[in-house]
């Protein structure tokens, strides 16, 4: 499927038009929370915090970042088990223009140009885009199995491949709640994955790019998502970066803010990718969102907004998994196929020719995301 046929923000472009010329309309292109009365959803501690302290840094920030920012992101993500991850790696944090920012230089400093990243055959679709702008090619592993677990053969036999070719593999697993299906691997399958990429890293330079863009949306009774637990398990033998967004977990979409994390565990590569990081900055956008990310900082760094901010993210939580009971119901009664889904924004259909589909839905005033072609 060609990318521009899948680009979410011109499908949503298009649901706007459609919507301000007088129809009544269904969008469904953007990972976007909306509350019931169909506005943004946001959290509360951070609007205050934006209309509080939007000018108190008006000058440009560090072109890493602001320290409070990046050090409350590291709290907020690891939950307080820095110490644990400090004697294991050598950790290296940067602001970024959200998380879209953060893959993008994951694949420029990461990659050689004409190299391969790896990704999985059902996916946000800008990852392809990312890729080409940053000339690398990819290779897709199998999402799932027949049994609609995640295919952990499919991700061996794809990094084997690509070993053959290249010096440096990069790999990038989109979970919890992965775009589009809302699929969550189990702590079994988180188990089976990092056996395999510590395997698979013994005779390779192999990075692993852990998309969490919506993990705080991740809401499975008596379940919780493992990544963390197996990241400060051990040392690794591959190196594993994060790209975090805050356009999910605090509303902030069009603020652009995000970061990424990459975890080396030799203090000399950790440098490197600080320098290499700070060039690519300032050769591409110059240096982050200062003042928002200040904002950010500002909740953030007080203990005791933590408790308030995870009860109001647990709430929109809820909300979705609400919302997506009543979808998949919907969808078995009338017999609609789909594939797995546990929790998150997204539930994708299993259908025939979804281009045609989807152009046709638009006729209806209906806008959805082709992913593939039977997508």
């Amino acid at each position: 499927v060609s990318i521009s046929k899948t680009d979410i923000l011109a499908i949503n472009s298009q649901a706007i038009a459609d919507r301000n010329s007088g129809n009544t309309v269904i969008n469904a292109s953007t990972g976007v929370f909306l509350n019931e009365d169909r506005k943004l959803g946001s959290v509360k501690l951070i609007s205050d915090a934006l209309e509080t302290h939007i000018t108190d840094k008006l000058s440009y920030s560090n072109v890493y970042g602001d320290e409070d920012y990046l050090s409350s992101v590291m709290t907020f993500i690891f939950k307080k088990r820095e110490k644990e991850l400090s004697s294991l790696y050598y950790p290296f944090i940067g602001s970024t223009l959200g998380g879209t920012g953060a893959i993008s230089i994951a694949f420029h400093l990461f990659q050689d140009e004409n190299e391969s990243v790896l990704l999985p055959s059902i996916m946000w679709t800008n990852y392809m885009l990312i890729a080409k702008k940053a000339s690398l090619t990819y290779k897709k592993y199998e999402m799932f199995t027949t049994e609609g677990t995640f295919n952990l053969q499919s991700v061996k036999e794809t990094i084997e491949e690509a070993k053959k070719k290249h010096d440096r593999v990069l790999l990038v697993i989109n979970d919890p709640c992965h775009n589009p299906t809302g699929y969550c691997m189990s702590e079994e399958e988180y188990d089976g994955l990092f056996s395999l990429l510590d395997e698979e890293g013994k005779d390779c330079n192999l990075t692993v790019l852990f998309d969490i863009a919506y993990i705080a949306f991740f809401h499975i009774p008596n379940r919780k998502c493992a990544l963390i637990d197996k990241l400060l398990e051990k040392k690794h033998s591959f190196m594993p970066l994060i790209a975090f967004s805050c356009s999910k977990v605090f509303g902030l979409y069009g603020l652009r803010v995000g970061a990424l994390i990459a975890l080396p565990s030799d203090k000399d590569e950790s440098e490197e990718i600080r320098r290499a990081f700070g060039a690519e900055a300032r050769g591409t956008y110059s240096v982050p969102n200062g003042p928002v990310q200040h904002c950010i900082g500002e909740v953030l760094k007080d203990e005791k907004n933590l408790e308030e901010l995870e009860d109001e993210i647990n709430l929109n939580t809820m909300e979705l998994a609400r919302r997506s009971k009543v979808l998949l119901s919907s969808l078995e009664k009338n017999h609609i196929p789909h594939y797995p889904y546990s929790c998150g924004f997204f539930v994708s259909l299993k259908v025939k020719d979804a281009n045609r589909i989807a152009e046709e839905m638009k006729k209806e005033h209906m806008y959805v995301v082709p992913i593939a072609e039977d997508t």
